[in-house]
């Protein structure tokens, strides 16, 4: 009888636990899901005019987005909680804001989005630059 009481106690202490760890995993989905959201919606919002299809390019491409740069900085980092792949993340949002040579220590590097190039170099679209680095970045939003 006494045997039956306690496997009776564990098998309910074990279904609360269950339970417990099954309403924490989807509160922590769910607010993952409200982070990426937010996140998707600040970028293209903040980047409208040029991100996806650029309707008004700006001339002075460098100043305009050094002025998104605060409010598209602290999207990041309030997403940044949420990602599994961190190290992904991290060199995705480098190549958006350095390209591919740029040094970490810089903080802002828009050369890729000017259309400067090489003659031994593939001719670089700036606008497509733009919407592949911004689609690497979302692409770590998916929900």
């Amino acid at each position: 009888m006494e045997n039956r009481i306690l496997l009776s106690i564990c098998l309910t202490l074990f279904g609360l636990l269950a339970v417990h760890r099954l309403a924490l995993y989807r509160q922590k989905e769910s607010s993952r899901i409200v982070a990426a959201n937010d996140f998707v919606s600040t970028i293209t919002l903040e980047l409208s005019e040029i991100y996806p299809v650029s309707s008004n390019w700006p001339e002075d491409i460098d100043c305009y987005l050094r002025n998104k740069f605060p409010i598209l900085q602290a999207a990041i980092e309030n997403y940044k909680p949420y990602v599994k792949n961190q190290k992904g993340f991290n060199k995705a949002w480098d190549f958006y804001r350095l390209g591919e040579e740029g040094r970490i220590k810089d903080k802002q590097l828009y050369h890729q989005y000017m259309g400067f190039q090489s003659n031994d170099e593939p001719v670089i679209i700036p606008e497509v630059r733009l919407r592949e680095n911004i689609n690497q970045l979302l692409s770590y939003a998916k929900t």
